[in-house]
């Protein structure tokens, strides 16, 4: 996939707060509308008594719409937030504002899981979504460099998804968890000491029982690693 350069144009750092804020403002009302339209979609679903009809194509097209448009304003923000011009204390405001978790939680996941209750009616949507927003984080590896360890794990998620999804068709489950399995090795290069990537490559590795059982051990050396260096660290030495 051709990504094509963001081009950035002089601005002072009044004008990039302003604009700064002015994105997060409408990201967070649209963030919030999704939060509430997930909730009460949830709470139908559950609901026997309301949940007495599916939704039909064009509810769920305004879903989607509702998402993809949260999904543009954290790209939007993000973009901002690293412009060339932008000060330490801008470009740590997705850090601090915990911006890639919120993304991934309100923009993609909660509303999968919807789209994972409400199957089989929701299948060609549910697909349509993981296409969607495997092309969101693609592009945020490419121009949002600074989480780039974080849109791996998220891709390497969603790869694995959509295996889980797939009831039909063994090539297309095994294409997809091959994509996942790449992911997480690419994960594994830039943080080997995170013992959970090495559990998703251990799920990734079904139904190899063996090499199941490395990845799992391998997860859980990591684990005990990081408690010895915790257990040795000047904070804990003090206690």
């Amino acid at each position: 996939m051709l990504i094509r350069e963001h081009i950035t144009r002089n601005v002072d750092q009044g004008q990039l707060v302003a604009e700064i804020k002015g994105i997060y403002a409408g990201l967070m009302l649209v963030e919030s509308k999704c939060v509430d339209v997930d909730l009460l979609q949830h709470e139908i679903a559950l609901d026997p008594e309301r949940n007495t009809a599916p939704l039909d194509k064009k509810q769920w097209k305004a879903l989607i719409f509702l998402h993809r448009t949260l999904l543009n304003e954290f790209h939007d923000f993000f973009l901002a937030a690293q412009h060339p011009q932008s000060t330490d204390a801008l470009k740590k405001l997705g850090t601090k504002y915990a911006m890639p978790a919120r993304m991934w939680r309100h923009g993609i996941h909660t509303f999968l899981e919807l789209l994972r209750y409400r199957l089989p009616e929701s299948q060609e949507f549910l697909y349509f979504w993981i296409s969607v927003s495997y092309g969101m984080l693609t592009l945020m590896y490419e121009t949002v460099p600074k989480y780039r360890d974080t849109w791996t794990e998220c891709l390497g998620d969603l790869a694995r998804y959509r295996v889980g999804v797939e009831t039909e068709d063994d090539d297309i489950r095994d294409q997809w968890r091959e994509t996942g399995r790449a992911w997480y090795i690419r994960g594994t290069d830039t943080c080997p000491y995170l013992g959970r990537m090495y559990h998703h490559l251990a799920l990734c590795a079904r139904p190899n029982m063996l090499i199941q059982l490395f990845y799992y051990c391998k997860a859980l050396n990591h684990l005990r690693l990081v408690w010895l260096w915790s257990r040795q660290s000047p904070a804990s030495a003090a206690l």
